[in-house]
């Protein structure tokens, strides 16, 4: 199997990862989060596609696209802390959102990797593209790990201000 070939089972595999786990959350935003992410990894999944058929503008049009999902999810955390609503979480929650983040870092880790050893330039450029991505995603879910365990401090942390301050790079 090529890479994009493999890419593509990846992102597919992520992407049924965060549906199921949007099926089973009990908490709306949360939820809202995985589907956002479901999404992104379907867009990765035609990012990879797009590749593979040799349409660079239209893979690259694909990630650029992505940096709303990003804002979407910084709105978010915005409800999230601005919610009157005491939230408390368990072992599970922070359990499934640690495995999110070590999909993520792999798939980042994964992509740099083929990226150091491809010889053209412009899939050098979009596996570096998709990698940023993933690494949007890590700061993401390192964020979502530190509401779960501090809810009601959360919106004057660094961790917050910091993810606020992204802007998809």
């Amino acid at each position: 199997m090529d890479i994009l070939e493999f890419a593509m089972k990846m992102e597919l595999d992520g992407k049924a990862f965060y549906e199921k786990h949007a099926r089973n959350s009990t908490d709306k935003e949360l939820k809202r989060i995985f589907i956002l992410l479901a999404e992104e990894e379907e867009k990765h999944y035609h990012f990879f596609k797009a590749v593979k058929d040799g349409d660079s503008d239209e893979a690259s049009k694909i990630i650029t696209s992505s940096t709303s999902s990003l804002k979407e999810v910084q709105n978010i955390f915005v409800e999230m802390t601005k919610s009157a609503e005491k939230k408390t979480f368990g072992d599970n929650e922070q359990a499934t959102w640690l495995k999110a983040m070590d999909i993520e870092e792999k798939a980042e880790s994964f992509y740099r990797e083929k990226a150091s050893e491809e010889e053209n330039e412009e899939q050098r450029r979009l596996l570096n593209m998709i990698a940023d991505e993933e690494r949007n995603h890590v700061h993401m879910i390192d964020s979502i790990l530190t509401y779960l365990k501090f809810p009601e401090a959360f919106a004057d942390s660094a961790q917050f201000k910091n993810f606020q301050s992204l802007e998809g790079k």
